[in-house]
């Protein structure tokens, strides 16, 4: 077993000192990621080089679904096997072996990202790379000020208290009984929308 420890270190080593470049781009959270087809191209040469091969099974038993991934030493024959927790998942317009394929296909990546030390330090959101962005983000995209939500919230309780017709109107538009069922958005939509005409 000391030699199959051995010899996924240096796969892990191996990975971990690639040149390769991310080709996955999260634009909305704004991070690379590694694609399925890099992992799996990551894990095989990694395995390759160190005389590794992995064996992937989905079990089903009565406590629900669960992956095993198992890396056997070619040399000596050993063998480590990993489990993890999963599930298959209810896609639209499947059947039930593309979703079987879908879970199969996401547990053993995640099951190789793990025992390999694929990692996205980006994926982390406590990092401090990522505190520092998000920091500079909030910086340089900071928002106008929009009223206080309280302010506005009363000013136009005491506006529609006051005046049946508009009350009515809104009631209409955004379907509520009472004041406290619109939504916040709703109300700054109301004010902006009475302060353009200058009701308020």
């Amino acid at each position: 077993m000391k030699e199959l420890l051995n010899k996924l270190a240096s796969a892990k080593a191996e990975i971990k000192a690639t040149k390769l470049k991310k080709e996955g781009k999260n634009t909305y959270s704004n991070y690379e990621y590694y694609t399925p087809s890099q992992i799996e191209f990551l894990v095989a040469s990694a395995c390759h080089n160190n005389k590794l091969l992995t064996s992937f099974d989905l079990i089903r038993n009565e406590l629900g679904v669960y992956g095993r991934l198992t890396v056997y030493d070619l040399e000596s024959g050993e063998k480590l096997t990993a489990e993890m927790a999963s599930a298959i998942p209810e896609i639209k317009a499947t059947n039930i072996a593309q979703q079987l394929g879908g879970c199969v296909t996401y547990t053993e990546r995640y099951l190789k990202m793990s025992l390999f030390g694929i990692t996205d330090n980006q994926l982390d959101f406590d990092t401090t790379e990522n505190t520092k962005k998000q920091a500079e983000t909030k910086t340089a995209t900071k928002a106008p000020e929009q009223p206080k939500i309280i302010d506005t919230k009363k000013v136009i309780f005491d506006y529609l208290a006051n005046n049946a017709e508009a009350l009515s109107y809104y009631k209409k538009k955004y379907l509520f009984t009472t004041i406290d069922e619109l939504t916040d958005g709703q109300i700054r939509e109301i004010y902006e929308h009475l302060k353009k005409y200058n009701k308020i």
